[in-house]
């Protein structure tokens, strides 16, 4: 089976991303929108190594703001809601979850960039419109995030939560970067 970590945003107006996900993106249905930290990976490792893992890094970052807007296409056939606020943040998180025992599972071909997806199109020509359908969509999201997510996705691509691990909420930290 396989397991991924996100962070789902408590987002108001979630039925407009709902709106387009529907639309555009096979998986609306099977997960809620979601900013991936770590993609989908198979391992032997247990739950409980991986959740520790994860509670190491969480205990070490405060809650932080996120601003989402504007679409974007990407690689040709993804629609993308654009982290504004918050992606040092998200990339750093990202990073960190990477290392230890999900090093083997990080994919060095890949650039990393904090989004949430709308869509998945592969046909080029509805990628086009949708680009242009959204290209001047002024919907913008505010949100905290406050914990991480680890799910584990069946062979349907239907994703069921392992656990929910709080970010670190005391004030002993470093402002300018939120690690202690």
């Amino acid at each position: 089976m396989k397991r991924a970590i996100h962070i789902f945003p408590q987002l108001e107006l979630v039925e407009e991303i709902q709106r387009i996900r529907t639309t555009h993106d096979p998986l609306w249905d099977k997960i809620p929108p979601h900013i991936t930290l770590v993609f989908p990976f198979t391992s032997n490792l247990s739950n409980s190594e991986i959740i520790s893992h994860v509670q190491s890094i969480a205990n070490r970052l405060q809650p932080f703001s996120l601003l989402l807007k504007e679409i974007t296409g990407s690689s040709g056939e993804y629609l993308f809601l654009n982290v504004k606020k918050g992606n040092d943040s998200i990339i750093h998180l990202h990073d960190e979850l990477y290392k230890g025992v999900l090093t083997p599972f990080r994919n060095p071909s890949f650039t990393y960039i904090p989004h949430i997806t709308l869509g998945r199109i592969d046909l080029k020509e509805e990628f086009h419109r949708a680009l242009k359908e959204y290209r001047n969509w002024s919907e913008s999201f505010h949100t905290e995030v406050k914990e991480i997510v680890i799910e584990e996705i069946n062979e349907q691509d239907v994703s069921n939560v392992i656990s929910v691990i709080p970010l670190y909420s005391q004030h002993h930290i470093d402002k300018e970067n939120g690690w202690f």
